[in-house]
């Protein structure tokens, strides 16, 4: 397999493992599909990376490449309120969105950038007078300029990393995410195994919200928390869980 990979840092780590290197940033999505196509690549992913895993999803299904998921599934999984419109449709246990402007909101919450990863913009809002703060840090980190607000779920994170193989749904791990003390906030330090946990349920609720956004084939990392009521959805990337700088590859044979 002869490998290209993608970033626009020329330093960086995955450049030495690859065939070749171009320096373009792998949210270029014009610049992939250019390469890709003046290539004539016979595949695209994005392994360990967020957002250009959309990317690789609509590039490749414009130039009539196979690829694990559609590029619906990849838009959906890129977009926090895009995800949380499929978990509501299928009835998978999730966060509730709340109303920014509503007087009666209930403290604490959670205000996150929905197109984001890595935690930018995202800030967990004890009082009313952080409100309009933790609103404006999400904005400016937003790539579309919208803002989510959700409830605040209690109670501790876990991870499940799973291999979807036509449709079945395959766990391959659940860990306990340890997240930083505060003021930080869902910022992952580690990633514990095995589980201190009961997770029969939260690999349930992760197999649901995989099938909700479209992920038929491929890996996925299903982020939950385990609250007072059962397993809480936050989030689905159709990656393996663990990182969000690696290069997007366009591999030739």
């Amino acid at each position: 397999v002869h490998v290209i990979a993608v970033d626009r840092d020329p330093q960086a780590l995955g450049f030495v493992l690859a065939d070749e290197r171009a320096i373009i940033s792998s949210e270029d999505e014009e610049a992939v599909d250019r390469l890709a196509r003046a290539r004539d690549v016979d595949g695209i992913v994005s392994p360990g990376a967020d957002w250009p895993v959309g990317i690789a999803a609509r590039v490749a299904e414009r130039i009539g490449l196979a690829h694990p998921i559609t590029a619906r599934t990849g838009s959906i999984v890129t977009s926090k309120a895009r995800q949380r419109e499929a978990f509501a449709a299928a009835g998978v246990p999730h966060a509730r969105e709340l109303d920014s402007r509503d007087a009666e909101l209930p403290f604490p919450l959670v205000v996150k950038a929905p197109d984001r990863q890595g935690q930018r913009g995202l800030a967990l809002v004890r009082t009313p007078g952080e409100l309009e703060a933790a609103l404006a840090t999400a904005l400016a980190e937003s790539r579309g300029g919208a803002v989510l607000a959700e409830e605040h779920v209690e109670g501790p994170e876990v991870t499940v990393n799973a291999v979807s193989v036509d449709g079945r749904f395959v766990p391959l791990t659940v860990t306990d995410r340890l997240t930083a003390e505060p003021p930080a906030f869902g910022v992952a330090l580690a990633h514990a195994w095995p589980s201190r946990h009961d997770t029969t349920a939260a690999v349930d609720a992760a197999g649901a919200a995989v099938a909700a956004v479209g992920i038929r084939n491929g890996p996925s990392y299903t982020q939950l928390r385990l609250g007072p009521a059962g397993p809480v959805v936050m989030e689905v990337a159709a990656r393996l869980g663990g990182g969000h700088d690696a290069e997007l590859c366009a591999a030739a044979t």
